[in-house]
């Protein structure tokens, strides 16, 4: 979902609740949920209306999501479970977008309900309700008295896949070739789109799967997966949308007043548009789509596969655009995105004023100007492409992004700021405040150094491990392996428990600064885990054959990071974190203060091994 979804997740779901439909004397209401201390009134109020948009079939247990957008124009999506037997909804909301996942565990939280252990319902979902399983992980929880397991691993960024992936399933079993490379080519022009249907459960599928054919790009106008009925007013908005309208809710809008619509009828198999967006694309490549998309016992990614290589014909040639110049921010050319495609110039000046091809540039480029680079199957269709095409713009970017991190790291950290102020406006906003508060800082850290506790940690989901394994009695791990057990295999040694953090105020300012790239394990540097564990901004470099990824670079920057600038000629040196680095800038210095870090378990005080205190975010 691009800049949609949100940088920090900390909890794997926010909110669960249990919505009543109501009736004709009263509407939609909550009538329990978990934690209590939830206080997102907007979100509260609006839960019930999205959760029962209009009226549900009672013959069988119904599987949809909608999604809420918050001030910020983020996305908080929220899963739903009717169930016919007890007519009330089943309602989780998270900050990621893991449809199967969490329809799994909506599953689990029935069955619970229903079981004679519903008892535990609230130590189940305080147990899952943790940070979410890193790449590689998997969180267990059992419940139903050890009789039942609910397991989780953190979805791989692989294309959707059929069957696995429910929405694209979906999608392409109830639409024909026709009609899904025509409601693509709407979204590519950026139309005011509504998809229509009778079931919730496909509806919301056929919606989400439909955004999800644009990857690399993602929608970044109205989105509704499910419309309310109360919310109607929204097909007459005369910006680009993509909303969802159940067939009860359809019937009483007059087709005169919404103006030129793209509608898909999902009940019907009927795209009906004003506009020629198919035939404005070039005859081949719409051809060679149908084609890919006429296989209606394809499985796996082939059908995701078919619309993402469409793409990279359409837009791939945006890496001959990138302008990279040593000393200098690196940029895009629009001109020269035009140039390379001659055959298909009047749709690529269009899509140049499109916000989804904006909003994907923007994010490469952020990418690139931060040193992280990037990889994913977009990339490595590209680099096929233009192998095809003996082109080599993949190898040519590459050795000329190398070339300009080798300048970067030459210059240090003071071009580097400059360029993280610019890509990173929240950092810099953040470091104004640390600044301005910065005078009453020495006497609140002095007031709170004696308040450390020694021994022992204050219980959190931060001192547990993602691939720990729970059981719903109580939120301590009691198994730290992340897979099936084996009679055949050998014994693992015990790993060590990574330290607790010694204060609270620790663990806000480090999850207020952190960087995209860097993880708050980082805050751990004895655990054993954080070996094992990829971070998530190179956890997609998983292909030899990516754009730009400095992993497989020569030897002098293998480790390179330029916004962990270093001397590889010291033997030993402490890294520093990427907000204390960036804050270094501003000459921000608190380690006057002596404060001490306390491992946990024991009660003896530890002078740290430098100046810098452990687990502290540092300003030298």
């Amino acid at each position: 979902m691009g800049s949609r979804v949100r940088d920090t997740v900390r909890f794997l779901f926010e909110l669960f609740c249990e919505v009543s439909p109501g009736d004709h004397l009263r509407e939609p209401y909550i009538l329990k949920k978990y934690p209590e201390s939830y206080k997102n009134e907007e979100e509260l109020k609006n839960i019930p209306k999205f959760t029962f948009p209009c009226q549900l079939e009672n013959t069988f247990a119904q599987y949809y999501s909608f999604v809420l957008t918050s001030e910020d124009s983020k996305y908080t999506f929220c899963f739903c479970r009717y169930d016919p037997k007890s007519n009330t909804g089943l309602v989780l909301l998270s900050h990621l977008p893991w449809h199967d996942i969490f329809y799994k565990l909506l599953n689990c939280i029935a069955n619970l309900i229903n079981s004679p252990g519903k008892g535990e319902l609230t130590s189940f979902l305080e147990a899952c309700r943790i940070r979410p399983p890193m790449p590689g992980h998997t969180l267990k929880v059992t419940y139903n008295e050890g009789h039942s397991v609910f397991t989780c691993q953190c979805p791989d960024n692989k294309l959707p896949s059929i069957p696995e992936n429910c929405n694209l399933t979906e999608y392409f079993s109830a639409m024909d070739t026709k009609c899904m490379a025509g409601l693509w080519a709407a979204l590519l022009h950026e139309r005011r789109v509504a998809i229509v249907a009778t079931k919730p459960s496909r509806l919301s599928a056929c919606v989400q799967a439909a955004n999800a054919t644009l990857f690399p790009m993602s929608w970044q106008h109205i989105f509704i997966p499910i419309l309310p009925k109360h919310l109607v007013d929204y097909l007459l908005a005369p910006m680009p949308f993509l909303i969802g309208v159940p067939r009860s809710v359809m019937e009483n809008v007059r087709m005169s007043e919404i103006g030129d619509v793209v509608v898909l009828d999902v009940d019907a198999n009927e795209l009906r548009t004003p506009f020629n967006d198919l035939e404005s694309l070039p005859s081949d490549l719409v051809a060679s789509l149908k084609k890919a998309l006429s296989d209606k016992n394809a499985l796996g990614d082939a059908v995701s596969r078919a619309f993402l290589r469409a793409l990279v014909c359409l837009i791939g040639g945006y890496r001959d655009a990138i302008k990279i110049e040593n000393g200098q921010l690196i940029t895009f050319n629009p001109e020269a995105f035009v140039r390379t495609r001659k055959h298909m110039q009047p749709f690529l000046k269009k899509i140049l004023q499109s916000q989804i091809f904006r909003q994907f540039i923007d994010e490469r480029l952020d990418l690139l100007n931060s040193g992280r680079g990037f990889n994913d199957e977009f990339e490595v269709e590209c680099n096929l492409y233009a192998d095809k095409l003996n082109t080599g713009s993949g190898q040519k970017l590459k050795q000329q992004y190398r070339d300009w991190a080798k300048t970067v790291k030459k210059e240090g950290g003071a071009f580097f700021k400059t360029v993280k102020d610019k890509a990173n406006p929240a950092v810099q906003s953040a470091v104004k405040t640390v600044r301005q508060g910065g005078k009453n800082m020495k006497s609140a850290v002095k007031g709170l150094k004696n308040k450390i506790p020694r021994t022992g940690s204050r219980p959190s989901s931060i001192n547990t491990t993602d691939d720990s394994r729970f059981s719903c009695g109580s939120a301590t791990p009691v198994s730290s392996d992340s897979s099936d057990s084996s009679p055949a295999r050998e014994p693992i040694a015990p790993r060590e428990q990574p330290p607790a953090l010694p204060l609270d105020l620790l663990t806000e300012m480090e999850y207020l600064f952190a960087n995209k790239n860097a993880q708050r394990r980082d805050s751990f540097p004895n655990s054993s885990h954080n070996s094992e564990i990829s971070l998530p901004d190179k956890a997609s470099c998983g292909s030899d054959s990516d754009l730009i990824k400095l992993d497989d670079s020569p030897t002098d920057l293998e480790d390179f990071d330029p916004l962990k600038c270093r001397d590889k000629s010291q033997k030993v040196e402490q890294i520093k974190s990427t907000d204390s680095a960036l804050l270094h800038e501003y000459g921000l210095d608190f380690s006057q203060f002596g404060m001490f870090d306390y491992s946990a378990g024991s009660s003896d005080r530890q002078e740290p091994a430098s100046n810098v205190p452990k687990g502290w975010t540092t300003f030298n």
